[in-house]
């Protein structure tokens, strides 16, 4: 197994999103690599001047440096080489090369995973909607996948917690990077239950492009993606149009025609994606196909309807409406539960009519109104 180190050195040389098959194809270990001179290097035909340069100029001791902070950290690094690497990313096209990781991200292995994106600035609504999506499917043992920014991503991962569920956090930025600091007490939980990961280097800043590229790895990491409220140049599109790519289902929450802030997501329901209101829309094409890795969702027990009596009314017609409810009941059926003769039950029939109590239906029958 390739010393770690040389995995950090190549990935902070190539830079995250870089191009890694044609360079893992010529070069399956990242030592070789670093061993060969640059005439050597050029003659693989996989690089460029520029990335020739960078190969250069990156140090060695910078890798050192960075597992080093990883240690004292008690951060783990993952590589293509180590047994926790998740296998859905090795199935990407450039997959990473590395994962700085607080917490264990093999909570995430062997399970289904959602990925859960949307706005920064949602309404109210949306938030409750994410978090009680998030929160179920954590319940039925989903993963739920985001990116650890305020919003529907905060939402998401507050729900899975909420459920006691697992949950993991992407980051645009090195785990030191002092970044949405006011959610450091999430990410603290999160990574005691789940995983906080990123490809970047431990003080890595968050950047322009920073965010664009780990949304891949969000979505690279779970089975399907569901955006939550999202305009028609939100970011959480380029989310769902990677996970696209990558073979992941796209779902998305409806939203109003009239409001701008639901024009992505509703563009992306045109376009294909699956409407969902609740959780189990998700989850039940997963349960089918993999049941061992999901457990079935309690029944919601109704409480009984408890309806208070009229009062004023005669004796026969108070028994004729304790006889009736929500399904049609037939005249002569009334007679059977109630006691009464047909006389009495037609009287009383009509004075529950008259007091907007009762209404006969088309098929000759009588409900509560």
């Amino acid at each position: 197994m390739t010393d770690v180190k040389y995995w950090i050195w190549l990935s902070m040389a190539l830079g995250p999103g870089a191009r890694t098959d044609e360079v893992l194809a010529a070069y399956p270990s990242p030592e070789q690599l670093y061993l060969q001179s640059r005439a050597q290097r050029m003659m693989s035909g996989v690089f460029t001047k520029a990335k020739l340069d960078r190969l250069e100029a990156v140090e060695l001791s910078e890798a050192e440096k960075a597992a080093e902070i990883c240690g004292k950290n008690q951060w783990k690094i993952y590589t293509p080489e180590s047994e926790d690497y998740p296998a859905s990313l090795k199935t990407l096209t450039d997959m990473p090369l590395v994962l700085f990781c607080e917490g264990d991200l093999s909570c995430i292995k062997d399970k289904i995973a959602i990925g859960v994106v949307g706005t920064r600035t949602p309404s109210s609504e949306s938030i409750k909607i994410a978090k009680s999506i998030s929160r179920d499917a954590a319940g039925e043992g989903a993963v739920i996948v985001s990116g650890g920014a305020m919003g529907i991503d905060t939402a998401a991962h507050e729900g899975a917690l909420s459920a006691g569920g697992v949950t993991v956090c992407v980051l645009g930025c090195g785990l030191g990077t002092r970044y949405l600091m006011g959610n450091a007490a999430m990410r603290s939980e999160i990574a005691g239950k789940g995983a906080v990961v990123t490809e970047y280097p431990p003080f890595a800043p968050a950047g322009r492009t920073t965010f664009p590229l780990r949304n891949r790895i969000i979505s690279g990491l779970s089975n399907g993606v569901l955006v939550v409220e999202a305009g028609e140049k939100s970011g959480s599109l380029i989310t769902a149009g990677f996970a696209s790519e990558q073979g992941r289902d796209v779902f998305a929450v409806p939203g109003s025609i009239l409001d701008p802030a639901y024009k992505g997501a509703n563009k992306l329901i045109k376009d294909g994606a699956k409407v969902i209101t609740c959780a189990g829309d998700m989850l039940e094409a997963y349960r089918q196909v993999y049941p061992e890795k999901l457990s079935q969702p309690v029944p919601q027990k109704e409480a009984p309807v408890r309806l208070r009596e009229p009062e004023g009314l005669s004796p026969e017609a108070l028994a004729v409406y304790r006889a009736l409810g929500k399904e049609p009941v037939r005249a002569d059926e009334i007679c059977v539960k109630s006691g009464l003769q047909a006389f009495q039950v037609m009287a009383a029939l009509t004075e529950l009519e008259l007091s907007d109590y009762a209404q006969q239906t088309e098929g000759k029958g009588y409900i509560l109104s």
